[in-house]
């Protein structure tokens, strides 16, 4: 029953990633696409978070169905560098989200960018060169070293991960990516953890691997899932809104984009500056960039994004577009 049930889980997971990817994909072939930059970012995540998957969903068969339990240098490799690369692909997408350009994250940046690809080196080399075919270390010393290698590892995915949340936290003021951020930040966090956790009862030889096999993969399986769904829904919401509206099309009688951004401004009582700010918005240009096109401060620009988004009753940038399109097909 339970074997049923990971496959079915493993196979909408799968789907949703792929639906995700093909999405960003369609999108980003258009020159007219939004945020590209975000797109990429999502896109790098998605694809990820389906090979991660993919992944577990084939040697989940081969261990559990055909009972093939031995596995090669190359594939422990990439079992130990996949996830620390999700881990750095997610960072990756909430630094792009966030979109800011201050000191702490131009930190953060450089050194998740030495960090992470560390992290993936050191955990393959364990993986490759420490543990045999089985997972199993052959001496109490190289039991040590992985379980302390492990631990610290996943401990350093969660560190960088919280901190960049606390940043996303106190940049944005859109809710849908608030919500997605924190919400993938503790599915990215746990799994890791608990991938770490088990792999070191098997490393001791504390559990056997079909035991861990079974508790691995079922709940990798609903993490992945939600993982996936989240992102599909998140790239649904953003603002890549050429996707959603199509080819421009020459009509005398539909007002231009300006006349529809300024239209939208007077019926919600915007001020010029606020004007201004959402009409950037709606270009596509983020905080930082609205920022330099203005020559006012990123705070000020997240400042007037959280009044404009109040006084148009939208939490997102994306339904701010809808509404500033929904003028220019009505007239």
């Amino acid at each position: 029953m339970i074997s049923n049930a990971m496959f079915i889980t493993y196979t909408i997971m799968c789907f949703l990633g792929l639906q995700a990817i093909t999405l960003i994909v369609i999108m980003s072939k258009r020159n007219d696409a939004g945020n590209r930059k975000l797109m990429k970012a999502t896109r790098n995540f998605a694809v990820i978070s389906f090979a991660l998957g993919l992944y577990y969903y084939i040697t989940y068969y081969r261990e559990l169905v055909l009972g093939e339990f031995a596995t090669g240098p190359v594939i422990r490799g990439f079992d130990a560098m996949i996830f620390y690369a999700m881990g750095y692909s997610w960072l990756m997408l909430i630094d792009t989200i966030t979109g800011t350009e201050n000191i702490m994250i131009k930190k953060l940046r450089r050194q998740i960018n030495i960090v992470f690809p560390c992290l993936m080196i050191l955990s393959a080399i364990i993986y490759v060169f420490i543990l045999d075919e089985y997972y199993n270390t052959d001496s109490f010393p190289e039991e040590v070293i992985t379980i302390v290698s492990e631990a610290v590892l996943g401990t350093v995915v969660m560190v960088y991960t919280i901190r960049y949340v606390l940043w996303a936290y106190r940049e944005l003021v859109d809710k849908a990516s608030r919500q997605y951020i924190m919400i993938v930040s503790i599915v990215v966090c746990f799994n890791t953890l608990w991938n770490n956790f088990v792999a070191s009862f098997v490393f001791i030889k504390a559990v056997s691997l079909s035991v861990m096999c079974s508790n691995l993969y079922a709940v990798t399986s609903i993490l992945l899932l939600i993982t996936n769904l989240l992102t599909l829904i998140y790239v649904y919401k953003k603002d890549f809104t050429p996707v959603f509206f199509g080819e421009k099309h020459d009509d005398i009688n539909q007002l231009s984009e300006e006349d529809a951004v300024n239209l939208v401004a007077a019926n919600h009582m915007l001020t010029e500056r606020e004007r201004d700010v959402m009409m950037l918005a709606y270009e596509g240009l983020t905080n930082p960039d609205i920022a330099d096109k203005l020559f006012i401060s990123r705070h000020t620009v997240k400042r007037h994004m959280h009044n404009i988004f109040e006084k148009l009753d939208v939490s997102t940038r994306m339904e701010l577009a809808h509404l500033v399109q929904s003028q220019m097909n009505n007239k």
